[in-house]
């Protein structure tokens, strides 16, 4: 089993909807991850054949939550909700049509048990496509 199977064991995410595909740096406080699945024809996100810069959102998602897994802070049994989006700027409209892998960087700036912010970035060819911030928040919380 490679490291992102053993991530995604503990994550809701299965099939393609598993988008990041290598776990390149982790540390305490951010990881680096790379994929390709953006120009996956059958990637999930698309719609009528687009995968929207917006979707960045969710690749970030799916980083932050890795980095969790991998500073064993997530366990599998707290499922995390995309609480909020903040400073997001696409610098691209679509993401379908970057012809390199993705580097989907993520770096923590606050975390609150499981609940956490995470500044994010996506690029391609070293260019920046879509960066921002994100807060991941568990479901019991929530449902407070």
């Amino acid at each position: 089993m490679t490291l992102l199977e053993e991530v995604y064991a503990k994550l809701p995410h299965a099939g393609a909807m598993c988008l990041l595909e290598q776990v390149l740096e982790c540390d305490r406080d951010s990881i680096r991850c790379t994929t390709a699945s953006h120009r996956d024809p059958r990637n999930p996100l698309r719609r009528d054949g687009i995968l929207s810069a917006v979707h960045g959102v969710e690749y970030a998602a799916q980083a932050a939550a890795a980095h969790g897994v991998l500073s064993h802070v997530l366990d599998g049994d707290s499922p995390l909700l995309l609480g909020a989006v903040r400073d997001l700027e696409m610098r691209v409209a679509r993401l379908d049509r970057l012809p390199a892998p993705l580097q989907v960087r993520a770096w923590l700036e606050a975390r609150a048990g499981i609940n956490a912010v995470y500044r994010f970035e996506l690029s391609a060819d070293e260019h920046i496509s879509v960066r921002g911030r994100i807060t991941l928040v568990s479901v019991a919380t929530e449902a407070r």
